[in-house]
């Protein structure tokens, strides 16, 4: 393994740590309690696009630093899911599993793209961690997409697919917070599905990107619901080739902040019973593609 110091250094205020061959980059240098320069914050925008996933480790930072770190990379408090939230800084929520409430997100998902402007990105620092497992995996898009043939690409950019969280675990989850449906129908007034193009433009790298999900991605139109799911299956299965993945062991001070847009991930769920807490803020832009 390379050290530090002989690392290729495309950056002026820290040390960009290359993760994987094709994703993620640990970031090396830097003190997330303090405010950072400007120089500091356009050089981690751009390590962000670059790498898709940005790690740190030991950093020891209180909700507050954590709202102002996240703020480099886009607006908060503007898109959430159905996660409760911190009581003094509302912008973050909590993402836990417990001996009493078992959850993990153990799925392949980008964040929310069952909205017409979904997030950006999403910062996830960790509160409670179990003594083992609890791992986060990420898949890049822009991989997926460029291991495909030309004239597949081609076909897929003609393709429009139908995003909506009913097919996902929230319907079950808002049955079982409220069950006289209400807080379900609800949240279909307010959320129905949307459509998004199978393929997308990364507007700061330029990369072309496969934009479906299996849990948030229904069907492609046009097509029969037997060439729909076959077609899809065949596209989701690319997030798990492991070429394409950085797998994260969290540690007491780590955080990570991801490109919603150009990755999947995936929250393992091997550590039940154990207790695991971490705390997440997305941020978005006024459109997340041009």
């Amino acid at each position: 393994m390379s050290k530090l110091n002989d690392l290729p250094s495309a950056f002026t205020r820290f040390v960009a740590e290359p993760y994987t061959p094709t994703i993620g980059a640990v970031i090396h240098g830097l003190d997330l309690s303090k405010p950072l320069d400007d120089i500091a914050q356009k050089e981690l925008k751009s390590a962000l696009a670059k790498y898709q996933v940005i790690f740190f480790r030991d950093q020891t930072i209180a909700p507050e630093q954590q709202v102002a770190f996240t703020k480099i990379f886009g607006h908060v408090n503007e898109v959430k899911a159905f996660f409760p939230r911190l009581e003094s800084h509302p912008e973050i929520e909590i993402v836990e599993s417990t001996a009493e409430r078992p959850n993990a997100a153990n799925n392949w998902h980008a964040d929310i793209t069952w909205r017409e402007n979904p997030p950006i990105g999403t910062s996830l620092y960790a509160q409670v961690l179990p003594a083992t497992g609890g791992d986060t995996i990420w898949a890049s898009l822009t991989q997926a997409y460029e291991s495909l043939t030309p004239e597949f690409q081609a076909y897929l950019e003609t393709l429009t697919a139908v995003h909506t969280w009913e097919i996902s675990r929230w319907t079950e989850y808002l049955l079982g917070k409220d069950k006289s449906g209400a807080a379900l129908e609800q949240a279909r007034a307010k959320y129905p599905p949307v459509e998004h193009p199978v393929v997308r433009v990364h507007p700061v790298t330029g990369k072309k990107i496969l934009y479906v999900n299996p849990t948030f991605t229904s069907h492609i139109k046009g097509l029969t619901r037997s060439q729909s799911d076959a077609l899809l299956t065949q596209l989701f299965a690319l997030v798990t080739v492991p070429e394409f993945q950085a797998r994260w062991r969290w540690t007491e001070g780590s955080l990570a902040v991801w490109d919603n847009r150009s990755t999947q991930h995936y929250a393992v769920g091997d550590y039940f019973p154990q207790h695991r807490q971490l705390h997440r803020i997305t941020f978005t832009a006024d459109k997340a593609f041009d």
